[in-house]
């Protein structure tokens, strides 16, 4: 009997080791308005966080200077705003477009983090 207890122990230790550690799953939406109504509010975000750009001296302005591009970070910025995808998410994928804009990111991550 106390083979099986210990064995028991041994296993439920064991696993809690191995379990996954990952980045929370984003919160719920915020917003519960149509559509167009979001995009309204992500834009004025996004316009805020512009600005603010202006006042930090380290950051970089990022070249989005197609439309591609542009589209391309719109989208992504979107999907952060609305809590379709993690900070950490955001930030991976937006160095595997622009590597040298690390601080950028993490700076732009925060800021529509912080604007909701």
């Amino acid at each position: 009997m106390k083979q099986h207890l210990l064995f028991a122990a041994l296993c439920g230790y064991l696993l809690t080791g191995c379990s996954v550690t990952s980045e929370p799953a984003p919160s719920k939406q915020l917003y519960l308005v149509s559509e167009s109504q979001k995009v309204e509010i992500y834009n004025s975000t996004m316009k805020r966080l512009a600005l603010s750009t202006k006042n930090d001296p380290n950051y970089q302005r990022i070249a989005l200077d197609t439309a591609e591009n542009k589209a391309w970070f719109k989208s992504l910025s979107y999907k952060l705003w609305d809590r379709k995808i993690t900070k950490r998410a955001f930030i991976a994928e937006g160095l595997k477009q622009y590597p040298d804009h690390q601080y950028e990111f993490e700076f732009i991550a925060e800021g529509l983090n912080l604007q909701q």
